[in-house]
């Protein structure tokens, strides 16, 4: 994953400064394409959760003073990515008919 958000990228570092601006605006014109883009229509009772690592999010002031808009962050920290091979024991087992 690549963290690239137009919002508070300003350089990449190992690039020569012109390199770095094409390659910056290369990356942000290729994100914020409308094909990636979801807008939720908000209805009662809705929830919607996001990845905020892989997710440039921005919200949109679509409701009223009136209207409530209640938000709960829950953030996982980690020291390290996540590593496919640590459920290969627990499938296997699952495969088996065993778990």
């Amino acid at each position: 994953m690549l963290y690239c958000n137009p919002g508070f990228a300003v350089r990449i570092n190992e690039l020569s400064e012109r390199d770095s601006d094409a390659m910056l605006d290369y990356l942000f014109e290729h994100q914020l394409q409308m094909k990636f883009r979801y807008t939720n229509q908000w209805a009662g009772n809705d929830l919607l959760i996001w990845d905020h690592l892989g997710t440039l999010h921005r919200a949109i002031a679509d409701y009223g003073p009136d209207e409530i808009r209640l938000i709960r962050r829950c953030q996982v920290l980690a020291n390290r990515v996540f590593d496919p091979e640590f459920l290969r024991p627990a499938r296997a087992l699952e495969a088996a008919g065993v778990a």
